[in-house]
């Protein structure tokens, strides 16, 4: 099996409004924030995989075929990531500074996630190939489907535990604790520029 681990580059973008950054995708839910709090950065961060699977088919003649898997190549990781910190806050500024190191832990637990993971993602994909015996039937597609199978389903599978693992990891920074403490931050400063929102 071969495993490509995909890292894109991390951009930071301060051009968006608080406003703008209310909008975008990807924006989770805070137990105990309030309604009229305002999204001050975000860390944007697209996983994404792909898998292809090498299968050797014969025909075994009468119209039948067999097949196996012979490789596995699966490309996983994060082909997007931007750090969004919303243009109210002057780039310089002891506020600004505070909510780009807030969004900067969410992307450390997406990379400590991402590390961990591989090998997970490489041993359970591994079994799966392991497992997998010859396949037979009418046609190579027939073949080819029910050799995927398995491994379509352990992707499927993988991809949602590694979603749920994300969610629960990245809640545990966005507190309301941690809201507060921001809030409270650099002397109150960021009261001065929710003014013009």
């Amino acid at each position: 099996m071969i495993l490509d681990l995909q890292i894109a580059p991390l951009r930071t973008d301060y051009s968006q409004s608080i406003r703008q950054l209310a909008q975008k995708p990807g924006r989770r839910p805070v137990a105990g924030r309030t309604a009229n709090s305002h999204t001050l950065g975000l860390a944007a961060i697209q996983y994404n995989q792909q898998w292809q699977a090498g299968v050797m088919t014969a025909s075994l003649g009468q119209g039948r075929y067999c097949g196996a898997a012979q490789t596995l190549t699966v490309t996983f990781g994060y082909d997007e990531r931007t750090v969004y910190v919303a243009r109210e806050l002057p780039q310089g500024s002891c506020i600004h500074g505070e909510v780009l190191a807030h969004e900067m832990r969410h992307v450390a637990v997406d990379e400590q996630l991402l590390r961990e993971y591989v090998p997970v993602l490489k041993r359970r994909l591994e079994d799966v190939v392991g497992r997998s015996r010859p396949v037979q039937g009418r046609s190579e597609r027939q073949v080819m489907a029910a050799i995927e199978q398995p491994i379509k389903a352990a992707m499927r599978q993988l991809m949602d535990e590694f979603g749920r693992e994300r969610n629960a990891r990245q809640a545990r920074i966005d507190t309301p604790a941690e809201y507060e403490r921001i809030g409270q931050s650099c002397d109150g400063e960021i009261n001065r520029y929710l003014g013009r929102v």
